[in-house]
């Protein structure tokens, strides 16, 4: 019969976990060193082939165990916890101090902070939860919530394993750990920090715009007061269906996003911020030669923030010296919202893929979300917006109507597949 594991310990699975989480925070720190001493400057070093061959076995390797970890864990309500309720329900002898502030709660997984705590607790007493008879606070500190614990005059008990996975696990939840003395502290973002911070930089956004019109309507009437106002009527514009159609597309996926918008400031601000980085994307820019699986991580990793709340990983499978004569920018545009377009897909906990490819009619980037494949004769309609994505369970938004506009742009075609397992992948042929 197996022996239960102390509190104050990890397991098995954990120290597992762990593991993984550290050999991919050092395989991204070579892998970025690699990069470096390949990027073109006064003295460029050539990386040999099998280096590069190694490192995407070991991306592979930690993929797969990463993948192992996840597999079969038991997950609790995920959602707005109650930290301060939790410390109480879990150590109801012990003394929880509650100082006034915004709140207590955060969003994340129940059993993932109630294993936290145990941990935490179970290092500061050296007992369980239910036994232990130790003083903790509970506090708000600006977007976080703090909770610390006192150690006692024996703090060499707190493990360094157990410190390293305290660590990792509230990184995960958009925290940090803390060791002060005899006080050892957890922060974790508060629910809706990042929503009220998004909110306040929205509310400035909108200040100056109003302020930039009513500069405008000043100048306006100084011209009509001026009376220099054209008379004449202006030469009629060359007729252009396209251009028309064009604008209408983005019409109609900017009024399905903000719709129900007052309710989700969010949305807002990510829509200002896509919107502002397509009008700085220049289509005059020269063409050069690519890494395409580079570019691809580097892009990705731009948007790890995004898919960190959204709660769904991005992995890759980016053979290294498939190069693409293309325009920078270009390409850059098309990446960051073929992959906005696919974490928006996908529900919470699932997986982004994005590839690139070697194919007849030459190279090619694919992107697999985990949400609904659309009926084939269908996706031309998703793609330009010419009806309600959302009827196939596809997300409202300017991201894929973006993504086929920077690959018309880059003469590139842009379609819509399913994958092997139902679900939709995105296709960009690039050419040769």
């Amino acid at each position: 019969m197996a022996t239960s594991v102390p509190p104050e310990r990890l397991t098995r699975h954990e120290i597992s976990w762990l593991l993984a989480q550290e050999a991919r925070g050092a395989a991204k720190t070579l892998r970025t060193e690699v990069d470096e001493l390949r990027a073109p400057g006064e003295v460029r070093i050539t990386v040999p082939s099998p280096v590069e061959t190694t490192l995407d076995a070991l991306d592979d390797t930690i993929e797969m165990l990463s993948a192992l970890n996840t597999k079969g864990r038991d997950k609790g309500r995920h959602g707005r916890i109650d930290l301060a309720a939790l410390l109480v329900e879990l150590a109801p002898n012990s003394r929880v101090a509650i100082e006034p502030g915004a709140g207590t709660e955060v969003f994340g997984d129940e059993v993932e902070l109630r294993r936290m705590f145990h941990l935490l607790i179970g290092q500061a007493s050296g007992r369980s939860p239910a036994e232990a008879e130790i003083e903790m606070t509970v506090r708000r500190q600006g977007d976080f919530v703090r909770i610390s614990a006192n150690l006692g005059p024996d703090t060499a008990a707190l493990g360094e394993l157990e410190r390293r996975w305290l660590s990792r696990m509230a990184l995960r939840h958009g925290g940090a750990i803390e060791l002060e003395g005899g006080t050892h502290s957890i922060l974790l973002q508060a629910d809706g920090a990042s929503d009220q911070r998004e909110v306040t930089e929205l509310r400035k956004e909108l200040e100056q715009a109003q302020q930039l019109g009513e500069a405008y309507a000043r100048e306006l009437a100084a011209v009509l007061a001026a009376g220099d106002v054209r008379t004449e009527a202006p030469p009629a514009s060359r007729a252009d269906p396209e251009h028309f159609s064009g604008v209408k597309t983005l019409a109609a996926a900017m009024h399905r996003a903000l719709r129900g918008a007052a309710d989700s400031p969010a949305t807002v601000q990510e829509l200002v911020q896509e919107l502002g980085g397509i009008a700085e994307c220049s289509l005059e820019t020269e063409k050069e030669n690519v890494d395409l699986g580079a570019e691809l991580r580097a892009v990705g990793a731009q948007l790890e923030p995004h898919a960190s709340r959204a709660e769904v990983e991005i992995r890759y499978d980016a053979a290294r010296n498939i190069v693409q004569r293309i325009a920078r920018p270009t390409l850059a545009l098309l990446i960051r919202n073929l992959l906005l377009h696919a974490i928006a897909a996908t529900p919470r906990g699932g997986v982004v893929k994005a590839a690139v490819h070697r194919t007849e009619l030459g190279t090619a980037l694919s992107v697999t979300d985990e949400g609904p494949a659309v009926p084939e004769a269908s996706r031309w309609e998703v793609i330009r917006h010419q009806g309600d994505p959302t009827r196939f369970g596809r997300p409202a938004g300017v991201a894929l109507v973006v993504a086929d506009a920077a690959a018309t742009a880059a003469n590139a075609t842009l379609e819509l597949r399913e994958s092997a397992d139902g679900h939709t992948e995105t296709w960009v042929t690039l050419g040769r």
